[in-house]
């Protein structure tokens, strides 16, 4: 959290876990949501992440399947491409996938 408020400045001095919780929980809500699923290659082997990108408010949520946790909330510069150019990275249609 500190990273993306003091280093990245994706948001305010201020911001709270429980602001970043707030957007990360809209972002995955949000049925505009674009949704990935991709190998986390910095991980030996790859691990499975979910990503979420909001393209209205830029916002990108990073869950660790593996990890069972959100893993981050950010702001990627390149936008929806930061999931692209992941390892065998998958969009999910999602008006095709329901729960």
């Amino acid at each position: 959290m500190l990273k993306r408020i003091y280093v990245d400045q994706d948001w305010p001095i201020g911001t709270t876990q429980e602001d970043l919780d707030k957007a990360a929980r809209e972002v995955v809500e949000d049925t505009s949501t674009q949704i990935y699923v991709y190998g986390y290659y910095r991980t030996d082997p790859p691990r499975l992440q979910w990503g979420f990108f909001h393209e209205a408010s830029g916002i990108a949520v990073v869950y660790d399947m593996e990890a069972d946790l959100i893993a981050t909330v950010f702001k990627p510069v390149e936008g929806s491409l930061f999931f692209e150019r992941q390892i065998e990275a998958v969009q999910i249609d999602r008006k095709e996938w329901r729960i």
